[in-house]
């Protein structure tokens, strides 16, 4: 049986326990996202309406919660409680992410523009709660279970995973989000703020990827593949379950926890057949690692080539809902190249200079504030 493959972890010494099938299951996840993305932006509503088009909205809907639960996977891989040192690099990370997804979200590069010019629709837009916002919320909580339970923290995040689960019908039909700041109702729910992800129930695939990386990601090969199968199928089982028990009374496409585990069941599956490729060693494994490894260049940068930002307009914007579904795809093959060499460009910066990439980014995040709080308009 040829060695388990292994691929460059950002830090200066690679953490041994992480294995390109982790890497790839993220990338094929990011390839799908992006895929999914370019086909709803550019292709047109007449297309929309056609078979093709809505039979990949069904394997588009399972790319939100696979990214999700592959960030959750990684950070649940190292031994828990971090040193203080390391929860402060991890925190400070998050804090980023947290950042970057608030950024993706501006009107304007303007504080004051956005002050006094921002459409009520656009102030909503801002504080809307996305797949960056839930990764850091959610990945800050693990981290607290870690401190505050030791080694039990996994025990304690499938807790939390199930609480958030089994809140999230209550807390959309309450409707409390209405009663708080934005900024603050976004995480809850989408009834005051148009959220793609709120934390109820989108935390949940977070919290049960870090189980599963803790649970999984750390044994050896036989046991994961055991593991997989029997929580997966499990997994399936109680979701169907749960599905038909709330058949009527809880929408299935949003709050649902049927939903939430039908998913959570099928990416174990998905991620242990992705770990039999790997170790195959297939062609496209390394691209797939690569792009996942580099999962948030991937997704930033595909969307600003998709949708712009306060930086520039979309280098696509000019083809938005023009397309037909065979131009979309082409624009997917056409686009995995320029993402692919992002990717490795900035992973090889941060492999051998991981000092200067890391000041790099403090450098470009302190001009971008900088220059959003005193611009006058």
């Amino acid at each position: 049986m040829p060695a388990p493959l292994r691929f460059p972890e950002r830090r200066a010494r690679p953490r041994k326990n992480r294995e390109i099938y982790i890497d790839a299951f993220r990338g094929l996840v990011a390839l799908v996202m992006v895929q999914g993305h370019v086909c709803d932006t550019l292709v047109s509503a007449a297309t929309k309406a056609h078979g093709l088009y809505q039979l990949q909205l069904i394997f588009h809907g399972t790319t939100a919660p696979g990214f999700l639960f592959a960030s959750g996977f990684v950070a649940g891989l190292p031994r828990a409680p971090l040193s203080a040192a390391a929860s402060l690099r991890r925190a400070r990370r998050l804090l980023f992410i947290l950042g970057v997804g608030y950024a993706l979200h501006l009107p304007y590069f303007s504080i004051w523009k956005i002050a006094l010019e921002a459409s009520p629709a656009q102030k909503a837009a801002l504080f809307a709660c996305d797949a960056l916002h839930l990764i850091a919320m959610s990945q800050l909580v693990v981290m607290a279970l870690q401190w505050i339970f030791g080694r039990r923290w996994i025990a304690a995040a499938g807790v939390a995973a199930v609480a958030v689960l089994a809140a999230a019908p209550g807390v959309w039909a309450s409707g409390l989000s209405r009663g708080l700041p934005p900024v603050v109702g976004a995480y809850l729910d989408n009834a005051s703020v148009p959220s793609t992800f709120p934390l109820f129930p989108y935390a949940a695939f977070v919290m049960a990827g870090a189980v599963a990386g803790a649970g999984l990601g750390r044994q050896d090969l036989a046991v994961r593949r055991r593991r997989a199968v029997v929580w997966g199928g499990g997994l399936l089982a109680v979701g169907a379950v749960t599905s038909l028990a709330l058949r009527g009374v809880v929408p299935f496409w949003g709050p649902s926890p049927g939903y939430a585990l039908l998913r959570m069941g099928g990416l174990l599956l998905l991620l242990r057949a992705v770990e039999d490729v790997s170790r195959r060693q297939w062609p496209g494994i390394r691209m797939l690692a690569l792009l996942g490894h580099e999962t948030l260049l991937v997704y930033v940068f595909h969307l600003y080539l998709l949708w712009g930002g306060v930086l520039g307009a979309a280098p696509l914007g000019a083809w938005a809902g023009r397309l037909g579904f065979a131009q979309g795809l082409g624009v997917v093959v056409l686009m995995i190249p320029i993402l692919l060499a992002a990717a490795r460009a900035w992973h090889r910066v941060k492999m051998r200079f991981p000092h200067g990439a890391t000041l790099t980014l403090v450098f470009l995040g302190t001009a971008f504030v900088y220059e959003l709080l005193t611009r006058p308009w």
